[in-house]
């Protein structure tokens, strides 16, 4: 093997190794979701954050929230899938 090879073979593990991460924390997201009774949005400058919550017993929401959960999951799997098929183009 030569050193270009190497470099190469260095570069796509690198990149490989930052798509399995973020695949497993997005799955680790898609998970929580799953679980959350209650969704809770942070707005900043930069993006939102999407953290479960407790339930607080507001049985009103629980259809909002359901429907939230559903869109959230199905949008992380979607990225998940995207991920994997860069993965495998690797």
């Amino acid at each position: 093997m030569d050193r270009k090879t190497l470099e190469y073979m260095t570069d796509r593990t690198k990149k490989a190794t930052v798509i399995v991460n973020k695949i497993d924390e997005l799955s680790k997201q898609a998970e929580r979701l799953i679980n959350a009774e209650e969704i809770k949005f942070s707005w900043r400058d930069n993006g939102v954050t999407l953290d479960s919550v407790g339930y607080s017993g507001r049985r009103a929401s629980a259809r909002v929230v359901a429907n939230i959960k559903t869109f959230a999951v199905e949008a992380i799997n979607e990225e998940i899938q995207q991920l994997e098929e860069e993965l495998a183009a690797l």
